[in-house]
């Protein structure tokens, strides 16, 4: 109510006119402002004189729990949560998510710093790779790696992981060649099992190689792959890229030409 009194009182003065309240609330000039007034309360929380229904407290998520501002019984504003391992995030909440500048301290002392994004902290590893710290109330911190699309989903990320494949591994052999076969004039030709001793030895050779191969770091260069998610979800965006949805620079999916 004091509010609507205030904001009364500044349009009479703006204006110049000495219209009653009660008029001037059923006016179009009443309504314009008002719709102002709630723009600025929705939009701007965190201005004091808009945002009344701010207060401090404390809420409880299971074992973790939260000190800061509260909006509507969540946590919304400047705030400190504290997770039942004993990690910790301060900085902003949006509806009781991790949602704007903070830090996420784990419980081994390792810092994350950022604007956090619905949950979610993007850490660029460069201009097509990223990795992805994401904070749960009731799980603690996970994290991952997204590749950026290409193309027409060069907007869109994917998920990924480190491979650790080894560049110098050799693939186990299948059959054996004509100079590892049995000689005709042998007594293990066309020995079906003696091939398959062959086979095995030779392919305990391979793994024997890769092994050692394998401990030499320069023959495992970190490199990331998609995931099986990642895989699934881009031949999914590239089928809706191919019915005609391109993806637009916000990431949702608008229909191509035709429209109004």
């Amino acid at each position: 109510m004091l509010k609507k009194t205030l904001l009364i009182f500044l349009i009479l003065n703006f204006c110049g006119t000495a219209v009653k309240a009660d008029i001037l609330q059923n006016s179009a000039v009443w309504k314009f402002f008002s719709k102002i007034t709630m723009d600025a309360i929705t939009n701007f929380p965190e201005v004091p004189i808009l945002n009344k229904n701010v207060e401090k407290g404390i809420l409880k998520f299971g074992s973790s729990t939260y000190v800061g501002d509260i909006k509507k019984n969540k946590a919304h504003g400047n705030g400190v949560f504290k997770f039942s391992n004993g990690s910790t995030y301060e900085g902003k909440f949006k509806r009781n998510m991790f949602h704007g500048n903070g830090i996420y301290i784990d419980e081994n002392g390792n810092s994350f710093t950022g604007k956090w994004k619905y949950n979610k902290l993007n850490k660029s590893i460069n201009h097509k790779t990223r990795e992805v710290i994401k904070l749960s109330k009731s799980l603690g911190k996970s994290n991952y790696f997204e590749i950026r699309g290409e193309g027409d989903l060069y907007n869109k990320w994917f998920e990924a992981e480190i491979s650790d494949k080894n560049s110098e591994e050799i693939i186990l052999a299948t059959e054996l060649t004509i100079f590892e076969l049995p000689s005709v004039f042998s007594e293990h030709y066309g020995d079906e099992d003696k091939i398959k001793e062959l086979l095995d030895e030779k392919n305990a050779k391979i793994i024997s190689q890769n092994i050692i191969s394998s401990k030499n770091k320069s023959n495992m260069p970190k490199e990331f792959v998609l995931t099986d998610k990642g895989k699934k979800d881009m031949n999914e965006q590239k089928k809706m890229v191919s019915a005609g949805a391109v993806p637009s620079g916000s990431g949702h999916m608008m229909m191509g030409a035709g429209g109004c």
